[in-house]
Parts: C-alpha cells; structure tokens; sequence
C-alpha cells in the first residue's frame, strides 16, 4: 500500500495500519483493508520486524523503526486476532515496549502516541467471551498513552460504517 498524502491543517495526513497478526493474508488483514478501502495508508506487519520482550533488548531490534513511522502518523488502525481470549503476542509485545515512552513524558507534544487518534480492530471466533476484558484494556493504553481513541472495532457489521466514519473525517479535515 502507498502511503497516504492527505492536506490535514497545511500539513499531511499519513494513515497507518498495524496488522498484529501473524498471518499476513489473514482476517484481521482483510478487515483492515476494508476499514481503510478508498485510502491510501501504509501497512505494518508486525510479524515482518523483531520487536524483543521488554527487558530482552539486543542489537537488532525494529522497536524503534516501527515507532519512528507511528510517529509521523496522523491515524492509525491497529488490529489484532484474538487468541485465548486475548489480544496476539506480537501486538502485547509491541505495546508492553511502549512502556520505554515514560522517558519522554506522554502528555508532551514530542510523545509519538500523543493525542494519535487510533482505531482498534479487534477480531476472531467468538469475540464477544473476549472483548469485555479487551476493550478495556485497550480503552486504558488509549487513555495511558494520550492517545485519541476512536473506538474498538469488533463485528464484521460494523466494518462499512467505520470506511465511512473515517472517510468523512478526513474530508472534514481536508477542508
């Protein structure tokens, strides 16, 4: 996907979506791109980069290359399949290095998450045992990290509505 170029107050919108999935080719990857049809944004798999366990850093890590791009987004959609009731280990991985953020103060206009509007795909068998504890969890990282959330996206029916919601906040940025 090619990254977005949207006029956002003068300056450019850039639209990224996270896949937290291990399968590229997967739903969660499907529901993205349906979120995001008629956008141009760029895609992260995380499975594509080696982000270690908090405490387990070493020489090769993408931690900072992924949040290098996160932090020249003006949206992004993250998504994850549930495993176990629970977010994927590639996307808790990935927050839980988030935790390195406190250094730079997370309500400072220099924190790459600060006031980052974010939508959160959330998708699998079954959801509905599971997106009770999800969503707050995610509502609270939202929150921690002073991120703008727009929602917790979780039902294949709500999927046309959030295209459209996000289309028209665009364009009502645009102008």
């Amino acid at each position: 996907q090619s990254c977005c170029k949207i006029k956002w107050g003068g300056n450019t919108m850039t639209t990224i979506f996270i896949n937290a999935s291990p399968n590229k080719e997967g739903m969660t990857s499907k529901w993205g791109a349906k979120v995001l049809e008629g956008i141009d944004y760029e895609r992260i798999d995380l499975v594509d980069f080696h982000i270690a366990q908090l405490g387990q850093v070493k020489a090769n890590d993408d931690f900072d290359a992924v949040m290098d791009r996160l932090a020249k987004a003006n949206y992004v959609v993250i998504g994850t399949p549930i495993y176990w009731w629970d977010i994927s280990g590639l996307l808790k991985t990935f927050i839980d290095r988030w935790t390195e953020l406190f250094q730079i103060g997370l309500d400072s206009e220099n924190a790459p998450l600060h006031q980052l509007p974010v939508l959160w795909i959330v998708q699998g068998a079954a959801p509905e045992e599971a997106i009770p504890g999800i969503e707050r969890m995610l509502e609270n990282i939202s929150k921690r990290f002073v991120m703008d959330s727009q929602g917790i996206l979780y039902q294949k029916k709500q999927i046309s509505e959030a295209n459209r919601q996000l289309k028209q906040m665009l364009v009502d940025k645009n102008k």
